[in-house]
């Protein structure tokens, strides 16, 4: 009879561990890493270069930073694989699997687009090509990437706001 009454005992704990979803990640975290880090690539395509000109002209550069090119691999993609790797670091689950994937994939579309087009027209930066060749090569990739960019950022957000109200977190949306 106790021997029964322990299997009960076993079989109830398991049930409860399945039925509530642990994680050593506290929502704040989830939400900060996942969806707030994002503001760090809310500058893409032709806002990216209009950002880095202005730094750069604000006399803010330093030998780490001081052509495009190394602006865009020392800081920009740097930082994008920081925060990628972040995200991959939290525990996934079943509630927060959905904003952790859709993180993912734009940090994964813009990795790409800074790593290709973004990279061309920083080389053509750095070599003082002709403005209108820059400004030709910033429309072509705005055209080619900024919507699909667009909709993956609106994608993450729409989970992360959900996420945030779900757990009380206060969501503050700034211009830009």
């Amino acid at each position: 009879m106790h021997h029964t009454i322990k299997n009960v005992i076993l079989m109830g704990t398991f049930l409860t561990i399945t039925a509530c979803e642990f994680s050593r990640n506290t929502p704040t975290e989830y939400f900060d890493r996942v969806a707030l880090n994002t503001n760090q690539i809310t500058r893409f395509g032709g806002q990216y270069f209009n950002t880095y000109l202005k730094y750069i002209k604000g006399g803010a550069s330093t030998p780490d930073f001081n052509t495009c090119e190394k602006y865009l691999k020392n800081n920009s993609i740097a930082t994008a694989e920081r925060n990628v790797q972040k995200i991959k670091e939290l525990q996934s689950t079943p509630k927060t699997k959905p904003m952790i994937d859709a993180a993912l994939d734009l940090y994964a579309f813009v990795l790409n687009s800074y790593k290709t087009d973004h990279l061309k027209i920083a080389k053509m930066i750095d070599n003082k090509a002709p403005e209108a060749d820059i400004e030709a090569a910033i429309i072509e990739m705005d055209n080619k990437s900024y919507d699909i960019f667009a909709q993956k950022y609106d994608n993450l957000w729409k989970l992360a706001e959900i996420y945030a109200k779900d757990n009380g977190i206060e969501v503050k949306k700034m211009p830009f």
